[in-house]
């Protein structure tokens, strides 16, 4: 389905021309919540920033990234607080820690702009609210962003919010006793679903902002209807502005980074050339 991390405290950047810290291109950063691992690696204007879905880490990306950067682009890998190679967020769980965690992150290996996020599953929730939060005069730009069977907001209604929670509810006691420090970090996003669904309704994206939303033919909802509702959630979303277009992965399950890697790689790089000409992309 969908799965993720925390938040974090410290928003201070590098200071200009300064290189990012050497835990940065392989290592584990403290940002006063939990410590995080980050890979910075490639060289190039544009940096693309990889979020992952709940319960992953950043290895589910390894392979894309590495076509990306052979592409001529820098990347930015990172496991999410309780996953993968970084610790959990002792911390109530927010959307917007979420969120704050990554810019945080970013600021601290120097990662400013032009970015583009490519976000899976639960991810885009992180990323879309990211991209929604830049200031006026902000060092750190988002240009493009690439949703991969991405949540999107419209689709999260109250019912189908009660749906997930009364799917996942019955689950926790033997995913705690099978997996406790991953229940220990997805049980509380489950928990949080109302709040940060609530959240997200609020999320409105820059309107020049380029936005490639990729959709599985079989992503992770398990009715027909809610089948139906996801697809054209992500179909209303696309066509809400014209710097956005939907992508039709066929055949894909919901992981299309690796049934559709083509696909992927595609509306990264198509990204890129956005983000390296601004306001260049209408489709």
């Amino acid at each position: 389905m969908l799965f993720l991390i925390a938040g974090l405290a410290s928003t201070a950047g590098l200071a200009a021309g300064a290189a990012p810290p050497q835990e940065c291109h392989g290592g584990a950063i403290d940002l006063g919540g939990p410590t995080l691992w980050a890979e910075l690696a490639g060289a190039g204007e544009v940096t693309v920033v990889f979020e992952t879905g709940n319960g992953a880490d950043s290895t589910v990306w390894t392979e894309i990234a590495a076509q990306v950067r052979a592409a001529g682009t820098r990347t930015f890998l990172y496991d999410r607080a309780g996953t993968g190679r970084s610790s959990p967020d002792p911390r109530l769980y927010t959307i917007d820690n979420e969120a704050q965690a990554l810019r945080s992150l970013l600021a601290r290996c120097g990662v400013g702009g032009p970015v583009v996020l490519a976000a899976h599953s639960y991810g885009g929730f992180i990323s879309q609210l990211l991209a929604a939060s830049g200031r006026a005069g902000d060092a750190f730009r988002i240009a493009g962003l690439v949703l991969v069977d991405a949540n999107i907001p419209a689709f999260f209604t109250a019912a189908e919010v009660d749906a997930i929670l009364a799917r996942y509810r019955p689950q926790y006691d033997a995913l705690r006793k099978q997996a406790p420090a991953l229940a220990a970090t997805i049980i509380p996003i489950l928990e949080a679903y109302p709040a940060t669904v609530a959240r997200m309704r609020h999320v409105r994206l820059p309107a020049r902002l380029p936005v490639i939303d990729i959709y599985a033919e079989h992503s992770w909802a398990e009715t027909a209807e809610s089948a139906t509702a996801m697809r054209a959630a992500h179909i209303a979303f696309a066509a809400a502005g014209s710097h956005r277009k939907s992508v039709y992965a066929a055949g894909s399950s919901h992981q299309v980074m690796s049934d559709r890697p083509d696909l992927v790689v595609a509306a990264i790089a198509e990204a890129i050339a956005c983000a390296r000409a601004p306001g260049s992309c209408r489709w």
